[in-house]
């Protein structure tokens, strides 16, 4: 099964996601990491160098690679069947082919947080890696942004939770499929 966490940044998806998956026994894979990872590119960069559609662009086809390495119905490969926590970065679905995607071949789970959590979380965490917020009053930017994609996580999710109240249980009781 292939599970992907959505919400916005600084909601708890890797923090969250990395503890699922060691207490479930399963792969923990971050979209963020994939991207830098495989563009030898800090997003930032990858944000100043080529725009935001082209990151969003990459970020697909990192997200999707890793969704068919996993997806026991495509190929073949040392992952296929098993299971991942896949947390995906706070932007993900606002792209519409990655979110047709994780709703088809996934189970999102929406972590929503408060406005105000997020906001502190963000204030403790920083927000230098978060270009969507470059430049910009940071209470004035997530409270924004947060009314721009809500329909859009609310629109992908199949499970919406508060991220602390996600259990090994929880996930384990779900079927897919």
């Amino acid at each position: 099964m292939i599970i992907t966490l959505i919400g916005f940044m600084g909601c708890g998806k890797s923090s969250v996601g990395k503890a699922l998956a060691v207490k479930l026994g399963w792969d923990f894979a971050d979209s963020d990491s994939l991207v830098e990872l495989g563009e030898q590119m800090k997003i930032p960069k990858i944000f100043s160098n080529y725009g935001e559609k082209r990151f969003r662009e990459l970020e697909y086809m990192y997200i999707g690679k890793t969704i068919d390495r996993y997806d026991s119905g495509t190929a073949p490969g040392k992952h296929q069947g098993r299971n991942i926590i896949f947390s995906l970065g706070g932007g993900a679905p606002t792209y519409a082919p990655t979110a047709r995607l994780i709703k088809e071949r996934t189970f999102p789970i929406y972590l929503k947080c408060p406005v105000e959590e997020l906001i502190e979380n963000l204030r403790i965490d920083g927000t230098e890696n978060r270009p969507v917020l470059a430049g910009h009053d940071l209470e004035t930017r997530v409270r924004q942004l947060v009314a721009e994609r809500e329909p859009v996580y609310s629109g992908c999710a199949r499970m919406v939770i508060y991220p602390y109240s996600i259990t090994p249980e929880i996930i384990r009781s779900i079927r897919f499929r």
